[in-house]
């Protein structure tokens, strides 16, 4: 009896344990997913306030731009990590589920549904993280840009490489607004082309109206000819008649007498 009853027992605690590694998984996906929500909203409120953030969150950091850098890389650096460690958390959890199809727990619909949470949880967390993050890095580069030189404490190479680096992006920033240029010139002629032709179309309808108020004036002298060329062939059928009657009735008064 005791050596059926071993495996049951087993079993049990097989069951039991694997139970309570769910348990702690869930919770650590909760706690991982609280630290990557403020972590991502003090990224987002580095985003918005800019400086006034950077000496807010972190007394120690200046207020320079290699300040705000290194304050966006430390906390990119453990938003990635602590990201990391919540997809581990994820896998570890759908690994148990599918390792425990056969358990009374996994068989759970809410067991699976949660594990489909924690996903579509971690995929929005990681799509915002990228939001943000690109959001502050263009911040960055238009602060570069626009402060020009690097810090005086900085060797000569890296003095090089910042003036270098500024030169690129001023000239990018200078093809932008000759694309712009270029575009904005295109319009204007567009533009241009499209009131001559607008003012072309409106010479036309002004000679058309013209010539319809000129051919309004001259119907009614048309209709009196037409009028007076009725009347004379009215009058030249009746002298017509007149004298082909006149003829027949002289033959025929010839013919009687």
């Amino acid at each position: 009896l005791s050596e059926t009853s071993l495996p049951s027992a087993q079993q049990f605690a097989a069951v039991a344990t694997m139970a309570q590694r769910w348990e702690e998984l869930r919770k650590r996906a909760r706690t991982l997913e609280n630290d990557v929500d403020v972590k991502l909203t003090q990224l987002n409120k580095m985003a918005g306030n800019g400086r006034a953030v950077s000496s807010s969150l972190d007394s120690s950091s200046s207020s320079s731009e290699g300040g705000r850098q290194a304050l966006f890389t430390r906390m990119c650096g453990d938003l990635e990590r602590v990201i990391g460690q919540l997809s581990e958390c994820n896998d570890e959890m759908s690994s148990l589920v599918e390792g425990s199809a056969g358990a009374g727990w996994a068989a759970n619909p809410a067991v699976t549904h949660t594990v489909r949470r924690h996903r579509d949880i971690l995929r929005d967390y990681g799509s915002e993280f990228k939001r943000a993050r690109e959001n502050i890095q263009g911040q960055l580069q238009r602060e570069f840009l626009l402060s020009g030189a690097s810090s005086p404490s900085s060797n000569d190479g890296s003095c090089l490489n910042n003036r270098v680096r500024a030169s690129d992006m001023y000239y990018k920033e200078q093809d932008h607004i000759s694309s712009c240029d270029r575009l904005i010139d295109d319009q204007i002629a567009i533009a241009v082309t499209t009131k001559e032709n607008l003012s072309k179309q409106g010479m036309n309808l002004k000679g058309i109206s013209r010539r319809m108020h000129d051919l309004a004036a001259k119907y009614p002298m048309i209709g009196s000819v037409m009028s007076k060329i009725q009347n004379k062939k009215r009058k030249d059928a009746i002298v017509i008649a007149g004298v082909v009657s006149t003829c027949l009735i002289f033959t025929l008064f010839y013919l009687t007498h």
